[in-house]
C-alpha cells in the first residue's frame, strides 16, 4: 500500500488566496462582506435585476432551498468559496428566468424533435470523457461545448453578437470564469481538462434545475447529496432536455441530428434519464473500480480544497466510496429493469486504452452505425491534440483518503466481477504526494 500522506487544504491555496480569505473574515467580523445565502432573497434579486418574473417549472425550488440549507449548515466555505456559491446560484436563477421568456416569446423552441440520443453512462474517472469526445468527433451527433453547457442560455447580447457576426459574449464571460478557476485551482487540468470550446458534459443543464451533483463535487453537502441520492430526478431532467432544445433552436441544428451524452450522474440518475429518452443507446465504460474510487476522491479533493480551508481528506474517502457503492446497485437494478438488453453496450477502459480503434469499432457495431472515414479521421486528430497526461499526470493515493485497496475491492466486487474488469496492476502516475 503505497504511504499515506495528510492532505491539507489550505496548502492547495495560493497565497494570494489566503491573503483575500484572511481580509475578507477581517471585514466580516465588522458586519461586512458576509455573502448572506436565502432562496428567497436571490429569487427576489434576480427578478429585479432581469424584469423578469416566471422562473417557469417550480419544482426547483424545493432543492434550492435545501442547497441553500446544506450551504449554510454544512459546507463551511471560506469567504471567498461563499461569496463564488452565491454568485453561482445569481447566474442558475438569472438563466431560469430568461430561458422561460424564450420558451413563452419562442414556443416553438419546445416543440423541436429529438431523436433517441447516443449517452455514455459510467463512473466518474472511468474514461467516459474520452469516449465522449471521441464520439463527439463524429460530425453525425450534436454535442454541447463548455460555455453551452454553463450558459446555455442566449439573452438579448448573444443575439445581437450573431447578428454582427462577433463573439458570443457568453464565450467571453467563461473564457475569464476559467482563467480565474485554473489560477486558484491549477491542479485540476490534470484530473479534468477545461476548456471554453472543448466538448463537454450536460451535468450544467442539470445544475438549471437546482438538482445535480456537480453542487457536491464544489461543496460539502451531504443532507444535500443524501436528499439527490433519494428522490426522484426526472423533473431535472426534462429541464435539461428543454434546455438542449433550446441549445438547438438557437444554433439552428437540424432537428433529425441525435445528440452524443455524457455524465456521470446519469450512473445515478438511470431511471431519469430513460424517462426522457426512453429508447437512448447507452455507451457504458468499465475500469479497475480500484482506481476509479482513488482517482474519483482526488477529483472530489481538488475540487472542495478551493472552497473550503477544512476538509478532511478520509471524510471525503468514505463519501465517495460510500456513494459509489450505492450508485452502481442502483444503475444496475434500473439498467436490468428499464432499459432493453439492444439498447445497452458495456466496454472495458482497458480496451478503450490498447487499442482504441477496435474499441470504437465495436461501440459503432452496436449503434448500428458505419464508422466513417471522417469519424475515424476526427478522433485521431483530437487523440492527437489531447494525450492522456497533456496537463500533468494525476497523481493521488487512496491512502490519503483512508482507504485501502483491499476494502475498495471487496465492497465494489459484486461490479467488477458482473462485467470482468481486470485490475489495473500498475499505474506509474499514482503517488502519494499531494
Amino acid at each position: 500500500m503505497t504511504e499515506a500522506v495528510k492532505l491539507r487544504a489550505r496548502d492547495y491555496h495560493r497565497r494570494p488566496i489566503r491573503l483575500i480569505n484572511a481580509c475578507l473574515r477581517g471585514a466580516q467580523s465588522l458586519g461586512m462582506a458576509r455573502f448572506p445565502i436565502d432562496a428567497d432573497a436571490l429569487m427576489d434579486q434576480a427578478r429585479r435585476e432581469t424584469g423578469l418574473e416566471d422562473f417557469g417549472d417550480e419544482r426547483f425550488v424545493e432543492p434550492l432551498r435545501l442547497l441553500v440549507t446544506s450551504t449554510n449548515e454544512e459546507a463551511q466555505l471560506n469567504p471567498i468559496g461563499r461569496y463564488l456559491a452565491r454568485a453561482n446560484i445569481q447566474r442558475l436563477l438569472r438563466g431560469r428566468l430568461h430561458a422561460q421568456a424564450l420558451w413563452q416569446t419562442h414556443p416553438d423552441i419546445l416543440q423541436r424533435q429529438m431523436p433517441d440520443p447516443v449517452v455514455v453512462v459510467g463512473m466518474a474517472r472511468s474514461g467516459t470523457t474520452r469516449l465522449h469526445r471521441l464520439l463527439a468527433a463524429d460530425d453525425r451527433f450534436l454535442h454541447l461545448k463548455s460555455w453551452e453547457s454553463v450558459y446555455p442560455v442566449p439573452e438579448e447580447d448573444s443575439f445581437a453578437a450573431r447578428e454582427r457576426g462577433d463573439t458570443d459574449p457568453r464565450i467571453t464571460a467563461l473564457d475569464q470564469a476559467l482563467k480565474a478557476v485554473l489560477y486558484m485551482s491549477p491542479q485540476i487540468a490534470a484530473v479534468h481538462p477545461l476548456g471554453t470550446m472543448e466538448v463537454e458534459e450536460e451535468i450544467g443543464l442539470l445544475q438549471h434545475a437546482f438538482s445535480t451533483q456537480l453542487f457536491e463535487v464544489i461543496n460539502d453537502l451531504p443532507s444535500f447529496a443524501e436528499w439527490l441520492m433519494t428522490h426522484d430526478q426526472k423533473f431535472a431532467y426534462e429541464y435539461m432536455v428543454d434546455l438542449l432544445k433550446l441549445i438547438s433552436w438557437f444554433r439552428g441544428d437540424p432537428e433529425d441530428k441525435p445528440w452524443v451524452l455524457k455524465s456521470p450522474q446519469h450512473l445515478q440518475d438511470l431511471d431519469a434519464l430513460l424517462h426522457v429518452f426512453p429508447n437512448a443507446k447507452l455507451v457504458c465504460p468499465h475500469r479497475d473500480p480500484v482506481k476509479v474510487i482513488g482517482s474519483t476522491c482526488s477529483m472530489a479533493w481538488t475540487s472542495l480544497v478551493r472552497d473550503n480551508d477544512n476538509i478532511d481528506p478520509h471524510t471525503v474517502g468514505r463519501n465517495w466510496l460510500d456513494k459509489a457503492e450505492r450508485m452502481l446497485h442502483k444503475n444496475l437494478a434500473d439498467r436490468a429493469q428499464l432499459c432493453a438488453p439492444q439498447n445497452q453496450y458495456d466496454v472495458l477502459y482497458a480496451d478503450i486504452t490498447a487499442d482504441w480503434h477496435s474499441a470504437m469499432q465495436g461501440v459503432y457495431q452496436f449503434l448500428d452505425l458505419p464508422f466513417s472515414h471522417q469519424a475515424e479521421q476526427g478522433m485521431r486528430e483530437w487523440l492527437d491534440l489531447n494525450n492522456q497526461h497533456k496537463h500533468g499526470a494525476h497523481k493521488y493515493s487512496l491512502a490519503s483518503f483512508g482507504l485501502t485497496r483491499e476494502d475498495v475491492a471487496e465492497r465494489l466486487r459484486f461490479y467488477s466481477e458482473k462485467f470482468a474488469i481486470p485490475p489495473e496492476t500498475s499505474n506509474p502516475h499514482l503517488t502519494a504526494r499531494p
